[in-house]
């Protein structure tokens, strides 16, 4: 298959490293543009605390300068390994939404993201943002396990 978009959505553990070692091997060899998604979640989960105060505005603010190096420093990283086309996006919210609604907008071909392999117990309580993308994705979803 050619792909021409491929999002890769990365939170800079040690399974999101493998995310983007698979997407940089499917990148190169397709001269498809990576998309390296960084999603800051914290905000849109604290929604029943925050309030418009100044000291919420400089956590919030942090968290965005956190993402936004993670991504700079990842996209670094693989330019050094090779990949040529690779483009960062910064989103606020909830993660399953973002990474479908990103891959709705930049017609993705596949979007590879890594999975802990909950539970059945645990995707009860918690939910399964890997399930929830694969659900509602325009397009195929590569899970990388451990």
């Amino acid at each position: 298959m050619e792909y021409k978009n491929i999002i890769c959505a990365i939170d800079g553990s040690e399974l999101s490293n493998r995310v983007e070692e698979t997407g940089a091997y499917l990148s190169k060899l397709s001269g498809a543009k990576l998309i390296l998604l960084n999603i800051v979640e914290k905000w849109y989960r604290s929604a029943d605390v925050v309030t418009d105060s100044p000291e919420w505005g400089s956590i919030h603010e942090g968290w965005l300068k956190e993402g936004k190096s993670l991504l700079e420093k990842e996209a670094a990283k693989l330019r050094e390994k090779g990949v040529k086309n690779i483009e960062t996006v910064l989103r606020d919210g909830d993660a399953a939404h973002e990474i479908v609604a990103l891959a709705v907008e930049r017609n993705a071909d596949i979007i590879i993201m890594a999975t802990h392999r909950y539970s059945a117990v645990g995707k009860l309580f918690m939910g399964s943002v890997t399930d929830k993308v694969t659900r509602h994705s325009p397009c195929p979803v590569l899970w990388l396990f451990r």
